[in-house]
């Protein structure tokens, strides 16, 4: 794409400064959250509430994930960063920014323990304040942690804590995992100087945790977002040039 071509793109989408970062949405990123959040399965207009706390919680998170990686990459190396949410997350590209091996593993870490943060605060204020909520409708603190979507039962207030948690607790350690372009196969290709290996690790984990998923949970979406990722790191296998 010509560079004028790519600057009118980014020119029609959502967009705004934050921390002097530029920040862009794609219309494609609040279509896939909606749909990850289950607008598909809405039956009426009152539960509309649930997809929309889910796609506020996304955007709060993924954001976050970014500017993660965006403000430690300019702490650490200067240059312009610029966020773009697309899709199934977000890419921070840098300008200018000059980093040692030891700041760019920094910059990759810094988007997941931003997640993470994320994710413990929202434990800690559903602990202290919709904790006896839950008790009162015969819940676990804990199911609200390893089963989110419980909370669609309480109260919308509880279910957008839950997706923070949700999100803060698996995108984590999904994001972490050796898979590329994920921030884990990231910090694989620092340490690992040959491309294929790098794609080889993402194509080999992708197969194992989709069919290991599958095994477990008997569900679809895990399988089918890991065999994307074995497709495209296959595919950026063939065509690495050592």
């Amino acid at each position: 794409m010509a560079k004028g071509d790519y600057a009118l793109t980014l020119s029609r989408m959502i967009h705004f400064t934050l921390f002097g970062i530029p920040i862009y949405i794609r219309p494609t990123f609040w279509i896939v959250l909606a749909i990850f959040g289950g607008i598909l399965g809405v039956s009426s207009v009152e539960s509309l509430i649930y997809p929309a706390l889910f796609v506020i919680a996304g955007f709060i998170a993924i954001l976050s994930h970014e500017l993660g990686h965006a403000l430690v990459g300019r702490k650490l190396g200067g240059g312009q960063q610029t966020i773009i949410l697309e899709l199934f997350g977000g890419v921070t590209s840098s300008h200018g920014m000059q980093l040692t091996r030891a700041g760019r593993v920094l910059m990759i870490l810094a988007g997941p323990m931003m997640t993470l943060v994320l994710g413990v605060i929202s434990i800690l204020v559903a602990w202290n304040i919709v904790g006896p909520v839950l008790t009162a409708n015969g819940k676990d603190f804990w199911d609200l942690v390893l089963y989110p979507y419980l909370a669609t039962a309480v109260s919308p207030k509880l279910y957008i804590l839950s997706c923070l948690i949700m999100i803060g607790e698996w995108w984590t350690v999904l994001n972490l995992l050796p898979i590329y372009p994920l921030d884990g196969g990231q910090l694989v290709a620092q340490f690992v100087r040959s491309p294929k290996k790098v794609f080889m690790t993402g194509f080999i984990t992708s197969i194992a945790i989709g069919l290991v998923s599958f095994q477990l949970f008997h569900g679809y979406f895990i399988p089918i977002f890991m065999a994307l990722f074995a497709f495209s790191n296959y595919r950026e296998y063939k065509n690495a040039p050592f």
